[in-house]
């Protein structure tokens, strides 16, 4: 998800970025004076306001007799265990899989910004299976703004997420994304100025489960700022 500071491309937030707030999402760009702006960069502040649909906790009774009608009302507890099976190795099991899919999630959305950031196509439908509010609002903005200016991106971003935190319906995905993407004039292949140098690029991304679909719902990207692998 990088429009950045060198005016790389990347969407997904940050005080520099936008290829960069899921691969850099929203490095250099320019202000609507004209003057050159990251593209990482989002709107200070912004407070993230996230609707979650469908979610669904349903509790399985441990063993004795039938589940009280109060029980699919309230949240899950733990309890005693009394299976042969350890809770732990299938607690251990079903994390594994979720932050399997929250990284795969993350990944997506990085693709989707980069494959509508070379053409600066604000509608392309990969974004919107990838990510939700004010994610997807501010993605969408800088690719108008790309478009009406005649900007596109090129270059790739490597990525290193790790998942930070993760709840049945939020997750947090940390990485050190080392960004090559840069903004280029579509008529000209001429770098969008100022041009910086690839550069390693902290990221912090929050995805909610919405529908039954991880997606990327805030990202932050802070440019040269993290170790590099890290």
């Amino acid at each position: 998800m990088k429009e950045n500071s060198r005016r790389k491309g990347r969407p997904q937030g940050s005080t520099k970025a936008r290829v960069r707030d899921t691969e850099r999402q929203l490095r250099a760009r320019r202000n609507r004076s004209g003057a050159p702006r990251s593209r990482w960069q989002r709107t200070a502040g912004v407070v993230a306001c996230f609707v979650v649909a469908g979610s669904a906790l349903t509790a399985c009774g441990g063993g004795s007799g039938s589940a009280s009608p109060s029980t699919t009302e309230r949240p899950v507890r733990s309890s005693t265990a009394t299976s042969s099976t350890p809770p732990s190795t299938s607690t251990s099991t079903t994390t594994t899989a979720t932050a399997a899919a929250v990284l795969a999630a993350y990944r997506a959305s990085w693709a989707a910004f980069e494959q509508a950031l070379a053409t600066a196509n604000p509608e392309d439908p990969a974004l919107a299976a990838t990510m939700v509010n004010p994610q997807l609002q501010s993605v969408k903005a800088n690719l108008l703004a790309d478009q009406r200016d005649g900007i596109v991106g090129r270059g790739p971003t490597t990525l290193h997420p790790t998942v930070s935190a993760l709840s049945s319906t939020s997750a947090t995905v940390v990485d050190c994304a080392y960004s090559e993407n840069e903004l280029v004039y579509a008529s000209s292949g001429k770098p969008v100025p100022p041009v910086t140098p690839p550069e390693n690029d902290g990221v912090t991304a929050t995805l909610v489960l919405s529908g039954g679909t991880w997606k990327v719902a805030k990202q932050i990207v802070t440019d040269g700022k993290c170790a590099p692998g890290s």
